[in-house]
């Protein structure tokens, strides 16, 4: 693709390109460089067949502060993850500087506003119509702030560890501690961040204004929210979880637990496949649940996440194929 504003560089299968992160590597995913209106331009990496995908399913992903687009590539592949990955296209968006020994960002770091604002502009670059969204911590924020700007683009949002108030100073604190922990202690197998440009990111994260009070009004797509018992979170992810029209969002939480996608990305895969077979897609996609009690083996079942939706009274005399998966059981 080479639409004006957007670059197109392709990582291909016969280049031998040395790993530098824990399991996948980038091999096979095409990288474009799409220029948003008053932020810069952004690099997005497509997993899949844009040109026979792009009408769907489409999932865009945001990654949280301190982690960087791989963290989203390596739960995409994840092997609860299979049956979604070959079913739909991925958008794994690069926020900037956040990537493997990205060099010290030179221009202003846009507002969190600013992005979720613009980037439907790889939307309109890629010519795709609808996206479901996860994002994870900060990139959840950008996630919901896109869809209370494009609500008709957004399919749904999939929000790992969201917050939607301003900014809670001792969480913040903790998340830079745990970011320079991290850092002192250099893993070969993950990216390697510029510390830089992290703290960028995390000021954007910081300076962030409510959107408690959009909520109400200008949620009308399905939501789910997935948390860890032990974040620092829980309580402001619930309390967007009341604010939403009753029938339109679930929530999850996973017991023992502070970061779902690293420490449980497959009680976090197994919602996922409910949440986008109750839009209406995947219907033949198995859960990992559903393939072990094919197997006959329970154990692991029974350690799954249930999942909670408020439903309205009309609801509850009116039936709705489209939801039913989603129903708790």
């Amino acid at each position: 693709m080479s639409d004006k504003g957007e670059n197109v560089e392709l990582i291909c299968k016969e280049h031998n390109i040395k790993r530098y992160f824990s399991d996948p590597c980038l091999i096979g995913l095409s990288r474009h460089i799409i220029d948003l209106e008053d932020c810069g331009p952004i690099s997005v990496y497509v997993q899949g067949d844009i040109e026979r995908m792009k009408d769907g399913p489409v999932i865009m992903t945001i990654h949280d502060v301190g982690s960087s687009f791989h963290s989203m590539v390596e739960f995409s592949n994840h092997a609860d993850m299979q049956e979604v990955k070959s079913r739909c296209l991925f958008l794994h968006v690069s926020v900037y500087g956040q990537s493997h020994k990205a060099s010290d960002l030179t221009h202003d770091f846009p507002s969190l506003e600013k992005l979720s604002l613009n980037l439907v502009t790889v939307l309109d670059q890629m010519q795709i119509k609808n996206v479901v969204l996860i994002g994870d911590g900060a990139g959840a924020n950008i996630a919901l702030r896109f869809g209370l700007f494009h609500p008709t683009r957004t399919s749904g949002l999939i929000l790992l560890q969201c917050s939607a108030g301003v900014a809670n100073v001792s969480v913040m604190e903790r998340l830079m501690d745990a970011i320079r922990g991290k850092d002192s202690s250099v893993n070969v197998d993950e990216p390697q961040l510029n510390q830089k440009n992290i703290h960028k990111y995390a000021e954007a994260y910081k300076a962030r204004t409510s959107i408690i009070d959009d909520i109400a009004d200008k949620v009308n797509f399905d939501v789910l929210l997935v948390n860890g018992s032990n974040s620092d979170v829980f309580e402001e992810s619930s309390m967007i979880y009341s604010k939403i029209k009753p029938g339109l969002a679930s929530i999850i939480k996973i017991d023992d637990v502070a970061d779902p996608l690293k420490d449980a990305p497959e009680k976090v895969a197994d919602p996922l496949i409910l949440f986008v077979q109750g839009l209406g897609w995947m219907p033949t996609a198995k859960r990992k649940c559903s393939r072990d009690m094919g197997k006959g083996s329970m154990e692991e079942v029974n350690d799954r996440p249930q999942l909670t939706r408020r439903i309205s009274m009309e609801q509850y005399d009116t039936p709705n194929i489209r939801r039913f998966s989603l129903e708790r059981h």
